[in-house]
């Protein structure tokens, strides 16, 4: 494995451990810069309320998930198991990979890493390539990792929206959470997100609608931009 990415898997582990054990800044998620998000209006005006991407629109929605249906069986990892499995988002069948350690379960279930890729063109997506190497770490060291394809992409159902002038693609990881949350070898009380590059722009979206039942958040690579005064 190459050094550096070791390293920043190391890195992630141990922020997510140290998150699931209590000590996430609670007021982290009361920032000004974090709860603001939304879209400038192309008229000028930014009436949030309005706009389908305010954080307050979100929050006014429901996820209601769907329970996980496992579509195939994938050859194992070192001490885990591996899924291409579904679950529903607006009506829509999302697919994702799956996987569950394979040693004793813990009494309340495995904690789990919703983990929200980056941008790759749609049509060149496959749920089983990209990012092994991370998953992998995370799924040995005792994790369900989750990936979801997003509406749109490889096989899934749906237009692809993209993620930064659309919520479609943090809705669909909203509904994983609820799906998630009744699985039947997950830790619902301990479910984190890790998010790369456009992930990470969703999983900042989902942490700020969401405030309750995502216990972790580690963004890598995350978009950012500059906004005019006024417009966030």
């Amino acid at each position: 494995m190459n050094k550096v990415i070791a390293i920043s898997i190391a890195a992630v582990i141990l922020s997510v451990g140290v998150l699931f054990d209590g000590r996430f800044p609670k007021n982290a998620l009361n920032s000004p810069l974090v709860t603001s998000i939304s879209r400038p209006n192309p008229g000028g005006s930014n009436d949030r309320s309005s706009s389908s991407l305010a954080i307050e629109s979100m929050r006014k929605r429901e996820y209601p998930g769907s329970d996980i249906v496992i579509e195939q069986t994938l050859p194992p990892g070192l001490n885990y198991n591996r899924y291409i499995a579904s679950y529903k988002s607006d009506g829509l069948k999302i697919y994702a990979l799956l996987t569950v350690p394979q040693w004793r379960k813990p009494a309340k279930g495995w904690p789990v890493i919703i983990f929200n890729h980056g941008y790759i063109p749609p049509e060149q997506y496959r749920t089983t390539e990209r990012y092994l190497t991370y998953t992998d770490a995370f799924a040995r060291n005792g994790y369900i990792v989750f990936k979801s394809d997003y509406r749109g992409n490889g096989n899934s159902q749906g237009q692809p929206e993209g993620a930064y002038y659309s919520p479609a693609y943090a809705i669909d990881i909203l509904n994983a959470l609820s799906a998630l949350k009744r699985y039947k070898d997950a830790n619902p009380d301990k479910i984190g997100m890790w998010g790369h590059s456009m992930g990470g722009n969703i999983t900042l979206r989902d942490i700020v609608v969401d405030t309750r039942d995502i216990k972790a958040a580690v963004i890598w690579g995350g978009v950012v931009g500059s906004y005019e005064e006024g417009l966030v």
